[in-house]
């Protein structure tokens, strides 16, 4: 049985709380039928594609884009978003599950041990 990307982000969360890994997250795709919602949340700043987490390390922002490990699609506005990051200089990319956003966040911290 594939999980859910829900069911992934919430086990990658769980980790990021026993590493004690400060961490926030986007709810962009909070739905509501309102289009005076729709058009106040565009003005506070709502942008289609921001990856869903951001992961505070001892010397770097990160961004982690979740997905399911199958099934799940990247829309267009989600690689904009991670090449836009990525030059900005935050570290960011699309993990397909909890394992790829453990891995990466993991890879981020050890480079910053290798430095």
């Amino acid at each position: 049985m594939t999980l859910t990307e829900a069911q992934e982000q919430m086990q990658f969360v769980q980790w990021l709380k026993l590493k004690n890994l400060p961490h926030f997250r986007v709810p962009n795709e909070t739905y509501t039928k309102s289009w005076k919602q729709k058009n106040m949340n565009r003005a506070l700043g709502v942008s289609k594609g921001v990856p869903d987490l951001f992961v505070c390390l001892p010397d770097k922002l990160i961004a982690i884009e979740m997905k399911r490990t199958k099934g799940s699609v990247t829309s267009r506005e989600q690689i904009d978003w991670i090449e836009r990051l990525n030059k900005a200089g935050v570290q960011a990319t699309i993990a397909k599950g909890c394992q790829e956003a453990i891995a990466f966040t993991q890879l981020m911290l050890k480079s910053r041990q290798d430095s």
